[in-house]
C-alpha cells in the first residue's frame, strides 16, 4: 500500500460527524470498478474505514449500481466501515448522488446506499496557496467540487502551488484523482498532463 503523508481527508470526516483529527494515517488501496480511488483511513486514535471517491460530473445511474456493489465488496474485504464520497461539480448532480440508491423488491429493500457528497454549493472553495497547504485533501476536493465554476482557475492553481511542496507519493495521487475528476474537455486538463500539476 502506498502512503499519502499530510492528506487528510477532512471535509470526509465533517460529512460524518466527526472532528477531523490533525493527522491520519492514509494508505491507497487498488481501485474498484465504479470508483475513481480507494483509500484506507486510519485516525489517530480512532477506528479505520474504507473510503471510495468518484467524481461525478451529471446523473449516471449505471455508476451509482456499481457504487452499492463497490462499497459492499469493500467492506467485506477489509472487514472496516465502508463509505462512497460522490464530488460533484454542479448542485443537481449532488442532489442525485446523496441517494438514497436501494436495491429490492416492491417495498422490501436487501440495501440502501446513501453517498457522502461534496458538492459547489455545501463545499467552499479553496483559492489561496497557504490555505490549499494547509488542507491539501479539503483543497483538491474543493477544486473538483468548482471545476464548472467561476472559481476554477483559482482553485486549481492554489492546488498546484501546494502540491509543489507535497511529498512525491501525495502529489501523484493528487494529480491523479485531478485527472480522473476534470476529464479531457476541463480547461486545467492541459496544465496536468503537462505536469505542472
Amino acid at each position: 500500500m502506498i502512503s499519502l503523508p499530510r492528506f487528510v481527508p477532512t471535509p470526509v470526516f465533517r460529512l460524518l460527524g466527526l472532528t477531523p483529527p490533525p493527522h491520519a494515517l492514509v494508505w491507497v488501496l487498488p481501485t474498484e470498478p465504479g470508483v475513481d480511488s480507494v483509500l484506507l483511513v486510519r485516525p489517530a486514535p480512532g477506528r479505520a474505514f474504507v473510503l471510495a471517491i468518484d467524481v461525478q460530473g451529471r446523473r449516471n445511474p449505471v455508476r451509482a449500481r456499481a457504487w452499492t456493489a463497490a462499497v459492499a465488496r469493500l467492506r467485506e474485504r477489509y472487514g472496516a466501515p465502508a463509505f462512497l464520497l460522490a464530488v460533484c461539480s454542479d448542485r443537481a448532480t449532488a442532489v442525485w448522488a446523496a441517494g438514497p440508491f436501494t436495491t429490492g423488491l416492491g417495498s422490501r429493500s436487501s440495501l440502501s446506499l446513501r453517498p457522502l457528497v461534496l458538492g459547489p454549493t455545501d463545499t467552499p472553495p479553496v483559492t489561496t496557496a497557504p490555505a490549499a497547504a494547509a488542507d491539501l485533501a479539503g483543497a483538491v476536493f474543493a477544486a473538483l467540487a468548482h471545476a464548472r465554476g467561476s472559481r476554477a482557475t483559482a482553485a486549481l492553481t492554489a492546488v498546484n502551488e501546494a502540491l509543489r511542496t507535497a511529498a512525491p507519493e501525495t502529489r501523484v495521487y493528487c494529480t491523479q484523482l485531478l485527472k480522473a475528476g476534470l476529464g479531457d474537455g476541463h480547461a486545467g486538463y492541459a496544465a496536468i498532463r503537462t505536469g505542472s500539476f
